[in-house]
């Protein structure tokens, strides 16, 4: 029994190490008047984010599944990509390079729910979900609630990165909405577009995440003890198809047996 147990976790964990594993990443920019100057240091962030993960391997030797997609928000907000719109590293630079600062006032709740609704609609089970929100620390007054809609894409299973733009975002006031916002723990999640390397601080945090990800996908998780080996399986499958129908029965003569006195 114990050989047959090593033999099926060497051929299931195999088979799970043979997946890719998926990372869906969004990013925030922050599009506002505040942040104009800093627009487009938010753009090469995103784009030198991209260029860090793209072709990663894990510990495991599994790949890294990139997916990404971007909005920009002000006092609207604007999809620039999807998940399923994402063609590669090059293709998304293409198009994010050309866009434009929108300069209003800063709705970041707006950019918050509609991020959300991609995960809903377009992430894959079993996904490690990332959003990284980039933002001057200053939302608009009549901005709806952050909160709420930040606890609401968190119970989808999303992580937050709260990455402040400027030195502002570091007053006290600016830097505990951002602590409220950020994952746990905020000395992972919380930091500084200003901050040196902080490209490799985020990297190495997702990275971490997926070497700690038992099964990213499909595959099935496999307990064993000294005595037993569980698997614990899938839903049923169809019933299988009808056999082949078996040989047609000969008769066969009854024999009376009389005994000889």
């Amino acid at each position: 029994l114990r050989l047959l147990c090593s033999v099926i976790l060497s051929n299931v964990f195999t088979a799970i190490l043979d997946e890719d594993c998926s990372l869906e990443l969004s990013f925030l920019v922050d599009s506002s008047e505040s942040a104009k100057d800093n627009h487009e240091q938010e753009k090469r962030f995103v784009m030198n984010m991209v260029d860090r993960l793209q072709g990663v391997r894990l510990q495991t030797g599994r790949s890294l599944s990139l997916r990404v997609a971007l909005l920009q928000y002000s006092s609207h907000v604007i999809t620039e990509q999807t998940f399923s719109e994402w063609r590669g590293s090059e293709n998304f630079k293409t198009r994010i390079a050309p866009i434009i600062c929108i300069g209003h006032g800063t709705y970041t709740t707006y950019a918050i729910t509609n991020m959300t609704k991609i995960y809903l609609e377009e992430s894959s089970p079993g996904s490690i979900k990332v959003v990284v929100l980039l933002t001057d620390g200053i939302s608009h007054p009549r901005n709806p609630d952050i909160f709420s809609a930040v606890a609401d894409a968190k119970n989808q299973g999303i992580k937050f990165f709260t990455l402040g733009i400027t030195r502002t975002a570091n007053e006290p006031a600016n830097t505990a909405q951002l602590r409220l916002l950020a994952s746990s723990p905020t000395s992972h999640y919380l930091h500084n577009l200003q901050d040196e390397d902080v490209v490799e601080k985020i990297a190495t945090v997702i990275l971490a995440t997926g070497n700690k990800k038992v099964k990213c996908q499909r595959g099935k998780l496999i307990k064993s003890s000294p005595r037993f080996c569980f698997i614990l399986q899938g839903k049923k499958g169809r019933p299988g198809d009808d056999g082949a129908p078996g040989l047609k029965g000969q008769k066969v003569r009854a024999f009376r047996w009389t005994s000889a006195l």
